[in-house]
């Protein structure tokens, strides 16, 4: 990765196609309420297309899967197809990972695996489609694993546009992504940075201020 030739670095890519299993056709819904929402056109992108889109404007891109299968049923896009998508799109690709926290010890022996064979670099979590408070104690064997590898850990706050549009929201609570509930995870793992994106400016000022591990867009 050359950095001098790199103008910006995205830190929020979500990997949605995968080229290893087919779309699950329970998302559809969701996704055509999700492309008319954020205004998109034309089909989603595969990793590939996604490393050819930043590389053509010289950007690097944090990229990810999300993995709801507890909540959902749906499959994920593989962490490994991700993390081995990236290490052969090294100059635009950094792999992140995601794992339902429901997974509990197996979810914190998958992300030691992952980080000492698979080189990713960090942790994404959704917690209004992982339906979790971050700072439910069933998740802190998942935090522990990424702590000790210190790594950081990226949480969805606030609003979504999955589930935006349609009856009901989609089923998708928002209670969950109240970033006040990473207070509780910045005091236990302050060496686990933190970064959360979205809405509840004034709840996330507040938890910037007093804890030096959470950042925030």
């Amino acid at each position: 990765m050359d950095i001098k030739n790199i103008v910006a670095i995205d830190v929020h890519t979500h990997a949605e196609v995968s080229g290893r299993i087919p779309d699950d056709p329970m998302w559809q819904a969701m996704q055509e309420a999700s492309a008319q929402y954020f205004k998109d056109e034309g089909p989603r992108p595969s990793i590939a297309e996604i490393a050819a889109y930043y590389r053509e404007r010289k950007m690097v891109c944090v990229i990810f899967p999300v993995d709801m299968e507890s909540t959902t049923g749906l499959v994920r896009v593989p962490n490994e197809e991700v993390a081995e998508a990236a290490a052969e799109n090294a100059d635009v690709l950094i792999p992140f990972a995601s794992i339902d926290p429901a997974k509990g010890k197996m979810g914190a022996r998958e992300a030691r695996r992952l980080i000492e064979q698979f080189g990713i670099r960090g942790f994404k979590f959704h917690p209004s489609m992982q339906e979790f408070y971050p700072n439910d104690r069933s998740a802190y064997v998942l935090y522990e694993a990424i702590a000790g590898a210190g790594l950081p850990a990226v949480f969805h706050t606030g609003h979504s546009g999955i589930g935006t549009g349609m009856r009901g929201g989609g089923g998708v609570h928002l209670k969950y992504s109240n970033p006040m509930y990473l207070d509780d995870v910045a005091v236990d793992f302050p060496d686990m940075p933190t970064h959360t994106v979205r809405k509840y400016a004034s709840q996330a000022q507040g938890t910037l201020w007093q804890r030096l591990s959470i950042n925030y867009t």
